[in-house]
């Protein structure tokens, strides 16, 4: 079978959600079927500027053909993005009341569909030549991964229902309420990450919902850590992933610091990933970048917790991976997926605010066995949910299939 992965960017320094799981997926299918990544030149995913040369590549031993970005992040498409978030922080929206939310949703259906697809189109990358690649050639199933960019919403249109699938990793922030994007995900089938997920194609898109399904994810687990360290003036929590407002760093930061002002010994604050924010001098703080994957898994199986602030996500890979090693997590409150995780694993905390997250850090610490508690069942969970193997015939059965039994055809 002829299979093309689509996807914004790929890359093996690109280690964005979306990226690691189409790079994950094509590595799997490539297995038993051929496949191929198309995906633009682009590096960075603010301006989507050329970082690789267009043409044909290989990654890993898949193949990867690059098209040129068109059109980048247009100077416009920040004021539509004022317009879109009128009144809130985008950081702050899964913190809104319900009226507030349902307030939102009405007023951003009223949109004309122009201004809709321009609000798409302007946020990049936009890539002509990979959507006329779609339509010239011939593909047995066509693998869109995220819902947000162009690279899908215009690919869709190239390819006919009943070949397509969408890993939409749909997360319950402003744009997913555009009515285009509901439109257009009815072409596909969605193949989601968590129950949580399925669920929210159903609440964003009520009139009539794109057919969902579960999917999941697969990690090669991680060696388990035997046991929590001790706590002692080493301690450290631990964020991995875009040190960026967008993933509630500045919550992060700001919850530390009443940490800070009510522990006598807290533990240290430690962060990895790009730096896309400027960060304070903070006594504790240390911020490390970009580092290797081995030793992100030292680092993961030394620290007291992970911590993930972020209000938008769709799975949360090194939550998983920070499952599989046994160590907990701890979440914030209005992150659904983040809390279905610790509801149905076991393996960590959720918390609403600095005074919270300061009771939970304090409780942490002085409770080994509470750290050694959680981190078995958060092992556990990892390995009975998101084990490589499961995933990976799951992932295949679609593709073994004669039809992905789509939906009828929808703008």
């Amino acid at each position: 079978m002829r299979v093309a992965v689509v996807v914004q960017r790929y890359g093996k320094d690109i280690l964005g959600g979306a990226e690691t799981h189409a790079a994950l997926m094509a590595g799997l299918l490539a297995a038993e079927h051929d496949v191929e990544v198309l995906t633009t030149t682009a590096r960075d995913y603010h301006e989507w500027r050329e970082g690789f040369p267009p043409g044909l590549d290989r990654v890993d031993g898949v193949r990867v053909r690059r098209f040129p970005v068109e059109q980048g992040r247009r100077p416009s498409w920040h004021a539509m993005s004022r317009l879109l978030h009128d009144g809130f922080e985008a950081s702050a929206f899964a913190r809104l009341p319900q009226e507030v939310r349902e307030a939102f949703a009405a007023r951003v259906r009223a949109w004309p569909d122009a201004l809709q697809e321009e609000f798409v189109r302007g946020q990049g990358p936009v890539a002509p030549a990979l959507v006329d690649h779609l339509r010239r050639e011939r593909h047995d199933r066509v693998l869109f991964v995220t819902y947000l960019y162009p690279t899908t919403y215009d690919g869709l249109l190239a390819v006919e229902p009943g070949r397509a699938f969408v890993v939409p990793t749909l997360h319950d922030e402003p744009p997913a309420y555009l009515p285009v994007f509901g439109r257009r995900l009815r072409r596909a089938r969605l193949l989601c990450s968590t129950e949580a997920e399925v669920a929210l194609v159903g609440r964003l898109y009520p009139e009539r919902p794109p057919h969902a399904s579960l999917l999941g994810y697969g990690i090669d687990l991680p060696a388990a850590r035997e046991s929590a360290p001790p706590f002692d003036a080493s301690s450290y929590l631990l964020y991995a992933g875009r040190v960026d407002p967008q993933k509630g760093i500045s919550d992060l930061l700001e919850w530390y610091g009443a940490l800070r002002r009510t522990m006598a010994r807290p533990p240290r604050l430690v962060l990895i990933g790009e730096v896309a924010m400027p960060l304070p001098r903070v006594a504790g703080l240390e911020a490390l970048g970009f580092v290797s994957e081995e030793h992100k898994r030292d680092l993961l199986r030394g620290a007291l917790a992970l911590v993930h602030p972020s209000p938008y996500e769709s799975l949360g890979i090194v939550i998983l991976e920070a499952m599989g090693s046994a160590v907990p997590i701890v979440v914030r409150a209005d992150c659904e997926v983040m809390v279905e995780h610790c509801r149905r694993g076991g393996g960590g905390l959720w918390v609403r605010d600095g005074a919270e997250f300061s009771a939970t850090v304090a409780r942490m610490a002085a409770e080994p066995e509470l750290c050694e508690r959680l981190g078995r069942a958060g092992r556990a969970f990892a390995e009975r949910e998101y084990g490589l193997p499961a995933y990976a015939e799951r992932l295949r059965g679609w593709f073994r299939s004669d039809s992905a039994d789509p939906p009828a055809a929808a703008g």
